[in-house]
């Protein structure tokens, strides 16, 4: 009989044995799925090997919570139809979010967020939804390898805003282009401030004339540290192979009565934070790398010739200043390229101040201007400018 060791070096020979055989034989897009779960089994067995036996223990929950109260006004100038000038203006129970998280063992840790939204400036709301739960297996203090599967936001750029992030009205650019929530394994390692991640999903948007399957994979990379003079870093970048899968872009497309994509489009994203004393600069370029065109989405809108590679960007300074309650002032220059069918401003200016009232409780005031194209055909409105004032108190407990 075979010892709980010997047992688990023939699995893991036997594994190795067949990954290497599918290689041979198969293409890597076929057996993809098949070579992260390898790569997950492969993890189990190396921690479940180095963690030692203790005692079981009931794990401890750990409750944490955030609602987020907002309102704001906004003046929109159109141009070319009537009427040529609209304001609006709401109140909303912005977010309401709990989350549980659990430390099972040393080596095993889950967490579930319930997330509530209400959109300013539209009459919808989402129900109560389970936004992510995830189980992680391993222990970077201990060992750098680490997985965690479940649903997700995959790690596809760093989403850096210092303003609130109410959908529509603040939200930076990089978000609405970029943030992809999906079921997903994810197969990382940490080590002395560096950090790399790969992982796959079977995505919503698949390519014409293909099969259901984990086909869908994205990487990130990134260095952080700070040291104890006050100087902080963070800089990566990101790929994900199927940009189309993003929250923002699929709903665009199926709004345009997409519901599949020609090709997959591929998506790049870069971001910088530096921050010294109380000054910080925080900068993210996102971009995706294949084109949208009319001719491969006939009879769905798009205008004749159509061609486009949508590419935004978020560059935010602030300043944090102390005068027994932490107020923070940040200043935002934001815009976007060939990003118009997303209704995305071009240019986007923006002024916020983050006042601390108690401790875990901020107030934020802020004013946005937003400069859109000139020429909007896909969407019908033309939104010539916007002027935006908002105001949120956000509650974390």
């Amino acid at each position: 009989m075979l010892k709980g060791g010997d047992a688990r070096e023939v699995l893991v020979r036997c594994i190795l044995g067949n990954l290497n055989t599918l290689a041979r034989r198969n293409s890597m897009k076929k057996y993809g799925c098949i070579f992260f779960a390898a790569v997950f089994v492969l993890g189990l067995l190396m921690v479940t090997t180095n963690a030692q036996a203790t005692e079981v223990e009931v794990p401890k929950i750990q409750l944490s919570g955030l609602i987020e109260v907002g309102g704001g006004w906004q003046d929109i100038d159109y141009k070319g139809i009537a009427p040529a000038e609209e304001d609006v203006s709401d109140l909303c129970l912005t977010t309401v979010e709990l989350t549980a998280a659990a430390e099972v063992n040393e080596w095993v840790n889950v967490v579930a967020i319930l997330l509530y939204e209400d959109f300013t400036f539209e009459d919808h709301e989402t129900d109560v939804e389970i936004d992510e739960a995830m189980v992680t297996i391993g222990n970077t203090a201990e060992y750098p390898l680490y997985c965690t599967a479940g649903k997700m936001y995959v790690p596809f750029g760093a989403l850096l805003t210092n303003f609130p992030d109410d959908p529509l009205i603040d939200a930076p650019l990089t978000l609405l282009l970029g943030e992809t929530n999906e079921k997903a394994l994810l197969v990382g390692m940490k080590h002395e401030g560096f950090s790399v991640s790969a992982y796959a999903f079977n995505g919503d948007m698949d390519e014409r004339t293909e099969d259901n399957n984990v086909e869908s994979y994205g990487v990130d990379a990134n260095y952080s540290m700070d040291d104890e003079a006050g100087f902080d870093l963070l800089v990566g970048a990101s790929y994900i192979s199927n940009l189309a899968d993003s929250d923002g872009v699929t709903e665009l497309l199926e709004d345009a009565n997409i519901y599949e994509v020609k090709d997959y489009i591929a998506g790049f994203a870069a971001y910088l934070h530096v921050g010294y004393a109380d000054f910080f600069v925080d900068a993210e370029y996102m971009t995706a790398l294949d084109d949208i065109e009319e001719k491969d989405y006939p009879g769905v809108g798009l205008p004749a010739g159509f061609e486009a590679q949508p590419a935004v960007w978020n560059v935010e300074v602030g300043y944090n200043y102390d005068w027994g309650k932490n107020l923070q002032i940040v200043l935002k220059y934001a815009g976007s390229d060939e990003a118009e069918i997303g209704e995305l401003p071009e240019t986007r200016y923006g002024i916020c101040l983050n006042q601390e009232l108690f401790e875990d409780v901020i107030l934020s005031l802020g004013y946005l201007y937003d400069d859109f194209e000139e020429k909007d055909d896909f969407i019908g409105d033309i939104e010539d400018d916007r002027d935006l004032v908002f105001a949120q108190i956000a509650i974390e407990f």
